[in-house]
């Protein structure tokens, strides 16, 4: 049977070397919170006082803030956007000790019920259009930790989100959401549209730890375009789940 040629923990292993550290100097928490905005990342470190954490990569553009406490800690990652990129900084922080991953994030709107600053917790992914969960075996529609799917659903609501949960796509083409896909997606009863669920939440699968993500719907797609990131409503939506995962990181 084949297998990988090395494993994330050799990989991380061989970064940290170059950089005269090792596994030890390393400070991932048991849970992670992964953005792929900046501004959103470090908004979420300062609430919960995470202090800058050794990065896995070889860039430092992507960074870790993680806080140090009685329950296995809690990190702060911005990573890079799609599939790819967040899967291997996932792969990483999974090798250095993370059980739980929170993605925090926008998504584009395909249930009209559900407008720009309404919450998405994405249960499951039917439609997956990008490449990477093809290359780990699981569940061919992947899905959300029940616990955390639940957990984070009652906490973005408590902070002021209207959220919902159900089918989801995932793609990695941003320009390439083509409105024949969008009517047929959505009659067929899927919410919304982002880069890089489906890949998470089949990687968490493999590797057994839990993972879900939470993403305010920043743009309309089942009429006319409307990009909302300006909106009031996204605002709100935002500080609703950076305050709910803020929260879900300091729980026991």
């Amino acid at each position: 049977m084949s297998s990988p040629r090395f494993s994330p923990k050799q990989a991380v292993e061989s970064r940290l070397r170059t950089r005269g550290l090792d596994f030890s100097d390393l400070r991932v928490g048991k849970k992670v919170i992964l953005t792929w905005t900046e501004a959103w990342s470090s908004t979420i470190a300062d609430l919960l006082g995470a202090t800058p954490a050794p990065h896995t990569g070889f860039l430092e553009n992507y960074w870790l803030r993680t806080l140090d406490n009685a329950n296995g800690g809690a990190t702060v990652a911005f990573a890079p956007v799609g599939a790819p990129g967040t899967i291997m900084m996932m792969e990483d922080l999974i090798a250095a000790g993370a059980e739980s991953v929170l993605g925090i994030g926008a998504s584009g709107g395909l249930d009209p019920d559900h407008p720009v600053g309404h919450v998405h917790i994405p249960s499951r992914v039917t439609v997956i259009d990008e490449g990477t969960s093809s290359h780990y075996p699981g569940n061919a529609e992947p899905t959300a930790n029940p616990a955390m799917l639940a957990e984070l659903s009652k906490l973005a609501q408590k902070h002021g989100a209207t959220t919902e949960s159900g089918d989801w796509w995932t793609t990695d083409a941003f320009y390439r959401e083509l409105t024949d896909d969008i009517a047929r997606h959505s009659e067929n009863g899927v919410k919304g549209i982002d880069m890089e669920t489906s890949a998470m939440y089949r990687v968490a699968e493999y590797r057994g730890v839990a993972a879900c993500n939470m993403l305010v719907v920043s743009d309309e797609l089942w009429t006319d375009w409307n990009y909302g990131i300006d909106f009031s409503e996204f605002q709100t939506g935002v500080s609703a789940i950076q305050n709910a995962a803020v929260e879900w990181a300091l729980s026991d």
